[in-house]
């Protein structure tokens, strides 16, 4: 299938509903669930604070001289939530509302994240603290390099150290500038200095297929789930991805190829929420057509094939089977928890529920896919980026032209031993199913059985435990790093 690639956006918090105050921090969350999942393992407690515990988290600031003349300091962070094993692994926001607390709790999402993919990589998370959308372009890379040689003079970035990827406001470019900084800095003291970031351009290092990667891994994970006719049986909904109703929150990346993955399998997108409004229409959009338009305008508004607008997030409230926060934390929450209508809420954002809001939906028959677990597609084709670099070679460069000239020798044995005619010459699909796989094939196919193998485990892990999704990965992920500390021991 053929998947247009779109630029990323910053969605604007202050279009959504903000979650109450009394529901504590997005850290405080995070270690609620945690606690939470906890309490089914055998671990004693000292051993679960250690492993809830930040390792290390800094704050710093960074001037900048903006294209007006004046100076400004803006706050930077980076977090390590967990170094046992390196190098940690997690995305630079540009939010300006980042804070220690927050890239400490991203950081916890990341360690569970990696250990439930069976990924080689400690926790990290980081940021800058601006609004994107306010800052121009040469701003924006001071910054970015600046934040660059600030971690590497720390010891905070390197191949073998801690690998930033794109968040929240980032993307290929900002992580091509990341990359360029450390190199020109280290490049001659690092031969893997390419190794430094992922989420680069293609032609900076970067890996094919890292763009649509969240998005897809969210598709393959939805997709497994409901194709688990058990699971489904048991939790009163309708086995298949296919005929589902989905709306959306959120329109970048994330939100716009799990979008179009899910169109194509045959599910039906009927609504959207981004930062200039929201969109609906009960008979399906278009996520092609969305997308090109908001690459032509910026936003959703306007839309020539949605039947309601609203400026505000009235769409994600409709009626639909599916519910797909892709924006930011604490979306979904105790102060509008009651107005949602949908039978599953598939995370594509990082923390985008709340405890108490989890609850209220759960008495309801709300099913959830947890964040952990779904939007784990990015940090796994990361990881495929970053071996790339470590190997200093394309995926396939080596293998791919043998694999295709062994299929037409096996066609020739078929001919010979069959004494059918076969020609290809004139079939642009046959010579296209003999060719050997290109890089964006193996990256696609690595995705997908990452995500299946994930979420295989969190299915047993939950029928085991005799306990919902999101505990069955918070306990998946606990017994892991559990297992790690009791066989290497924790250093004097």
């Amino acid at each position: 299938m053929h998947i247009q690639k779109i630029s990323r956006s910053i969605i604007n918090r202050s279009c959504f509903s903000t979650s109450a105050v009394n529901e504590g921090t997005f850290l405080d969350q995070v270690m609620a669930y945690f606690n939470k999942a906890s309490g089914h393992t055998n671990i004693t407690q000292d051993k679960l604070d250690f492993y809830k515990s930040t390792d290390i988290v800094i704050k710093f600031n960074l001037p900048l001289v903006r294209d007006d003349g004046t100076y400004i300091c803006v706050p930077a962070y980076r977090a390590q939530h967990k170094t046992y094993r390196l190098p940690t692994k997690g995305g630079t926001r540009l939010s300006p509302h980042i804070n220690i607390e927050e890239v400490e709790a991203l950081s916890f999402l990341m360690t569970l994240k990696n250990s439930i993919l069976d990924l080689p990589y400690g926790g990290a998370k980081g940021g800058i603290g601006i609004n994107p959308r306010k800052f121009s372009k040469r701003e924006i890379e001071t910054l970015m390099r600046r934040y660059t040689l600030e971690l590497a003079k720390k010891n905070f970035i390197g191949a073998a150290i801690d690998v930033p990827g794109p968040d929240l406001g980032t993307g290929e470019q900002e992580m091509s500038w990341m990359k360029d900084a450390y190199t020109k800095f280290k490049g001659h003291q690092d031969i893997n200095a390419l190794g430094c970031v992922t989420g680069k351009a293609i032609n900076q290092g970067g890996i094919s297929g890292r763009q649509e990667s969240t998005g897809m891994g969210i598709f393959f994970a939805t997709r497994e789930i409901l194709n688990d006719v058990k699971f489904c049986q048991s939790v009163g909904i309708e086995p298949s991805l296919k005929g589902k109703s989905v709306i959306i929150q959120g329109y970048g990346n994330v939100g716009s190829f799990c979008a179009k993955y899910m169109y194509d399998y045959g599910a039906k997108i009927i609504g959207v929420a981004e930062h200039d409004g929201s969109i609906f229409n009960p008979n399906g959009i278009n996520p092609y057509e969305l997308a090109a338009h908001k690459t032509k305008t910026g936003g959703v508004k306007g839309f020539v094939n949605a039947t309601k607008y609203w400026e505000d997030e009235q769409a994600i409230y409709q009626q639909c089977d599916i519910f797909i926060p892709a924006a930011f934390e604490k979306t979904v929450n105790a102060g509008n928890a009651d107005k949602f209508n949908c039978k599953i809420i598939a995370e594509g954002a990082n923390g985008p529920t709340t405890m108490a809001a989890e609850e209220k939906l759960l008495s309801k028959g709300v099913i959830f896919l947890p964040d952990i677990l779904l939007n784990a597609g990015g940090v796994t084709v990361s990881y495929l980026e970053w071996l790339k670099n470590l190997k200093h070679i394309n995926p396939g460069r080596m293998t791919r032209r043998w694999e295709e000239q062994a299929k037409h020798r096996i066609l020739e044995v078929i001919k010979m031993s069959t004494g059918l005619n076969i020609n290809i010459k004139d079939s642009k699909l046959a010579k296209k199913m003999l060719e050997g796989p290109s890089e964006t094939d193996l990256v696609h196919t690595a995705l997908e059985q990452s995500m299946i193998e994930a979420v295989n485990n969190i299915m047993a892990t939950s029928k085991e435990y005799k306990v919902n999704l999101r505990l069955a990965a918070y306990i998946s992920a606990i017994n892991k790093l559990n297992e790690h500390f009791e066989m290497a021991g924790i250093e004097a």
